[in-house]
């Protein structure tokens, strides 16, 4: 597999050539379907739904430098090129990114080759742009016109000009609406938008679960089965890029993402998935197909030409953020097991060499942190970093409370892979050690469906007496994907209840560390760095199963230059 070659493009002035697992539990607007065009009265109608038809996935951009962007699209050339389909000629797709809205300042045009072998996406690596500066783009095929897109190129490296970055994670089409995507897109603050996996669930319409045990769909996601095939997955972007709020968010902001599990399966590691089996194939060709689609259908720069699956990459935004997008799947050893809560395990069988980002990663990032001059050094980190101790009882209680959770299940199992970092000890102990010699790092998180802000502890053992960290953490909750206490009392009412109340107070008791748990809403994280500290605005949803829901400020959190530590913010950024 290699990903699809962005076309490198540079402006001219006219023109240029160019088991029960915590998340089975948690995991499990209407669907849009194709846009269909409206009748036109008029030229401008027509060509308006021609565009609707051809390019009826949207646009994008994302990895933005100082002097360039990546820009996206899908075309359709016959109604058989539908996503996944493998059929439709190859194209040319024109292209233009623009100073104005109007496109009468066009600073870069130009074509690029698409065909059935790249699922007829297109990207395009627009060089020779000027730092910190917006951009318009859009692009068009046999007289058709896509949706104008919005996009930023990344501060110059000696800019002093603060840095605001939307962060979002797991986006279950089946469980909710994506809200969320929609209240992003109206903001026009953003720098860019980092999205730290779970753009996808590759669930049938049930998830994990038994068909007729909650959490119920709100709508069903194509295909309606579990994806196995690059077909599947093909299929699924597509679907999922119909939605009108994700079209939006991307249309609105540069988007830099990375893949967490669900992209391919369940808790991924590097030879396998909790949700694979022998009767789904070959491991490692899902796993090739699943990265395949996952590069056809973002807009992310190719970074390594000798690795064409690599995503692990760094982008510089001005003096105020260095920032590492972290892979933390596709090299990590199997994750132990334990009957302790997942993300809470202490596990003995947590060896020395058990590592998450591999030899060279881990060596990519030390060098870079111990390098880099910027105010802030933030890690797109896809799973919790914040250790968690698991007080006595603890595993028993919550098994108490899963066994019966699980019997209604179609695996009954209480065995829970230790799919975080607290599955990883010793690594973590390594980067700890690192991190503590650098000034001013701040883990963005993703994965676990709850908003949560934490100190990072140079020594759990000692922090009560000597709370020394060496970092701030804060975890975004999800976009669309059901808290544990919904998921839970779905299948059991009242048994998600049981569960918070033990998690919550172990957390409150064993963990001093962590200093901020909301576990109900799903929403998303606007985080805002300066050279005095960097604020994080946790936005949380009315109802995300709405898809006209409403949304709210929760709660503010802050890390003072030089502190290391995480404090309550007097206010939102926007207050």
């Amino acid at each position: 597999m290699t990903q699809p070659p962005a076309v490198r493009a540079a402006p001219s002035k006219e023109m240029t050539v160019p088991h029960v697992h915590r998340r089975a539990l948690i995991a499990a607007g209407v669907a849009t379907g194709a846009l269909t065009p409206a009748v036109a009265s008029s030229p401008e109608r027509a060509t308006a739904a021609a565009g609707r038809s051809a390019f009826r996935h949207g646009v994008a951009s994302g990895d933005p430098l100082p002097d360039a962007v990546v820009i996206w699209t899908r075309v359709t050339p016959i109604e058989a090129a539908a996503p996944g389909s493998g059929q439709g000629p190859a194209v040319r797709v024109g292209w233009e990114v623009s100073r104005d809205r109007g496109f009468r300042r066009v600073v870069a045009r130009g074509t690029s080759r698409t065909t059935a072998l790249r699922d007829h996406t297109v990207h395009v690596d627009v060089r020779g742009l000027r730092p910190g500066t917006r951009y318009w783009y859009r692009f068009t095929w046999g007289g058709a016109r896509s949706q104008v897109g919005r996009t930023r190129t990344a501060p110059a490296r000696r800019s002093r000009v603060p840095v605001r970055l939307g962060v979002v994670s797991c986006a279950n089409y089946n469980w909710g609406h994506f809200s969320g995507y929609r209240h992003l897109a109206r903001r026009d603050d953003l720098d860019a938008v980092l999205h730290l996996g779970d753009y996808i669930y590759e669930y049938g319409p049930d998830g994990p679960l038994v068909p007729g045990v909650a959490p119920a769909t709100v709508r069903v996601a194509e295909p309606p089965r579990e994806c196995v095939t690059l077909a599947d997955y093909r299929i699924r972007y597509g679907c999922y890029r119909r939605d009108r709020a994700l079209q939006a968010m991307h249309a609105a902001h540069p988007v830099v993402a990375v893949w967490d599990d669900h992209e391919i399966a369940n808790d991924t590691w590097r030879e396998g998935a909790e949700n694979h089996d022998e009767g789904e194939g070959p491991w490692q060709r899902r796993a090739r197909e699943a990265r395949q689609a996952w590069l056809e259908w973002l807009p992310v720069r190719h970074v390594d030409p000798d690795d064409p699956e690599r995503i692990n990459r760094r982008l510089r935004f001005g003096a105020a953020v260095d920032l590492w997008m972290l892979d933390e799947r596709r090299f990590r050893d199997e994750p132990p097991r334990s009957l302790a809560f997942s993300y809470g395990s202490v596990d003995p069988g947590t060896g020395p060499d058990r590592s998450m980002l591999g030899d060279a990663q881990r060596h990519w990032l030390g060098r870079g942190l111990r390098r880099s001059d910027a105010w802030w050094k933030v890690l797109g980190n896809q799973v919790p970093f914040f250790p968690l101790v698991i007080g006595a009882g603890v595993p028993e209680a919550i098994q108490a409370v899963l066994e019966p959770i699980s019997e209604r299940l179609p695996h009954p199992s209480t065995a829970l892979y230790v799919d975080d970092w607290n599955g990883f000890k010793a690594e973590r102990e390594h980067l700890v050690a690192g991190i503590a010699e650098v000034e001013d790092v701040v883990v963005l998180t993703g994965d676990v469906h709850q908003s949560m802000v934490s100190d990072i502890p140079r020594d759990p053992g000692t922090y009560r007496i000597d709370p020394v960290s060496v970092a701030a953490e804060f975890i975004t909750p999800g976009i669309g994907s059901p808290s544990l206490r919904t998921s839970a009392n779905s299948v059991m009412p009242g048994s998600g209840e049981i569960l918070e109340t033990i998690l919550n107070t172990n957390l409150a008791v064993g963990n001093p560390w962590a200093k901020y748990d909301e576990s109900e809403h799903c929403g998303y994280l606007v985080v805002d760095f300066d050279r005095r500290r960097a604020h994080a605005d946790y936005f949380h949803l009315d109802n995300a199963r709405d898809p006209h829901s409403g949304v709210k400020l929760g709660a503010s959190w802050e890390c003072r230059r030089g502190s290391r530590r995480v404090t309550p913010a007097r206010r939102g950024l926007d207050t």
